[in-house]
């Protein structure tokens, strides 16, 4: 028998009905949340937004860690193998999980998908850097600065440095605490 792929499309019309969610099981929910995801990556339609970080915090609040980050890593693979321009899927995965672990993570595919989007190493470094200067004292700021350090790379540790004086005191206990000083 050939292993027959779900038809997941009705979950579209309920991703947009935030009353009906609990009426589906943790595969459903995951399956919704990563189709939400994927589709503002595509189109990069802001109108979405609202309904993916409801959704997304909703997702934090009946999956674990580590389903959240199985999903972020499927995630990032399929946006590698069929749309890299559609790296803007990752956002939800750095601006509203609660995982400091999942955002540092999520940090980097972000990056590294950048480079394969725009064929230009900094602009997902760009992006990150204004979210970081937008909200420096907020903690998933130092979650984004730890996965940009993971990167090694000297060019964006100037750009790191650069906005260090502007850090809250959270975001600098957080990066000592993870060996980081720079």
């Amino acid at each position: 028998m050939a292993n027959q792929k779900k038809d997941y499309s009705y979950l579209d019309k309920i991703a947009l009905q935030a009353d009906k969610w609990d009426e589906l099981d943790k595969n459903e929910l995951q399956v919704m949340a990563f189709r939400t995801c994927f589709l503002y990556g595509e189109s990069r339609n802001k109108n979405i937004i609202p309904v993916l970080f409801r959704m997304f915090e909703y997702l934090i609040e009946n999956t674990t860690s580590e389903e959240r980050t199985k999903l972020l890593t499927a995630l990032s693979s399929v946006i590698r193998k069929n749309n890299p321009k559609a790296v803007m899927a990752l956002f939800p995965f750095i601006q509203v999980e609660t995982d400091g672990q999942i955002v540092r993570t999520a940090s980097q595919f972000f990056v590294n998908l950048s480079v394969l989007s725009n064929k230009e190493f900094h602009s997902g470094t760009n992006i990150l850097m204004e979210l970081i200067k937008d909200a420096p004292e907020d903690r998933n700021s130092a979650y984004i600065i730890l996965g940009l350090t993971d990167i090694e790379n000297e060019k964006i540790n100037q750009m790191l440095r650069a906005v260090k004086p502007q850090l809250g005191n959270e975001v600098i206990s957080i990066l000592h605490n993870n060996g980081v000083q720079f």
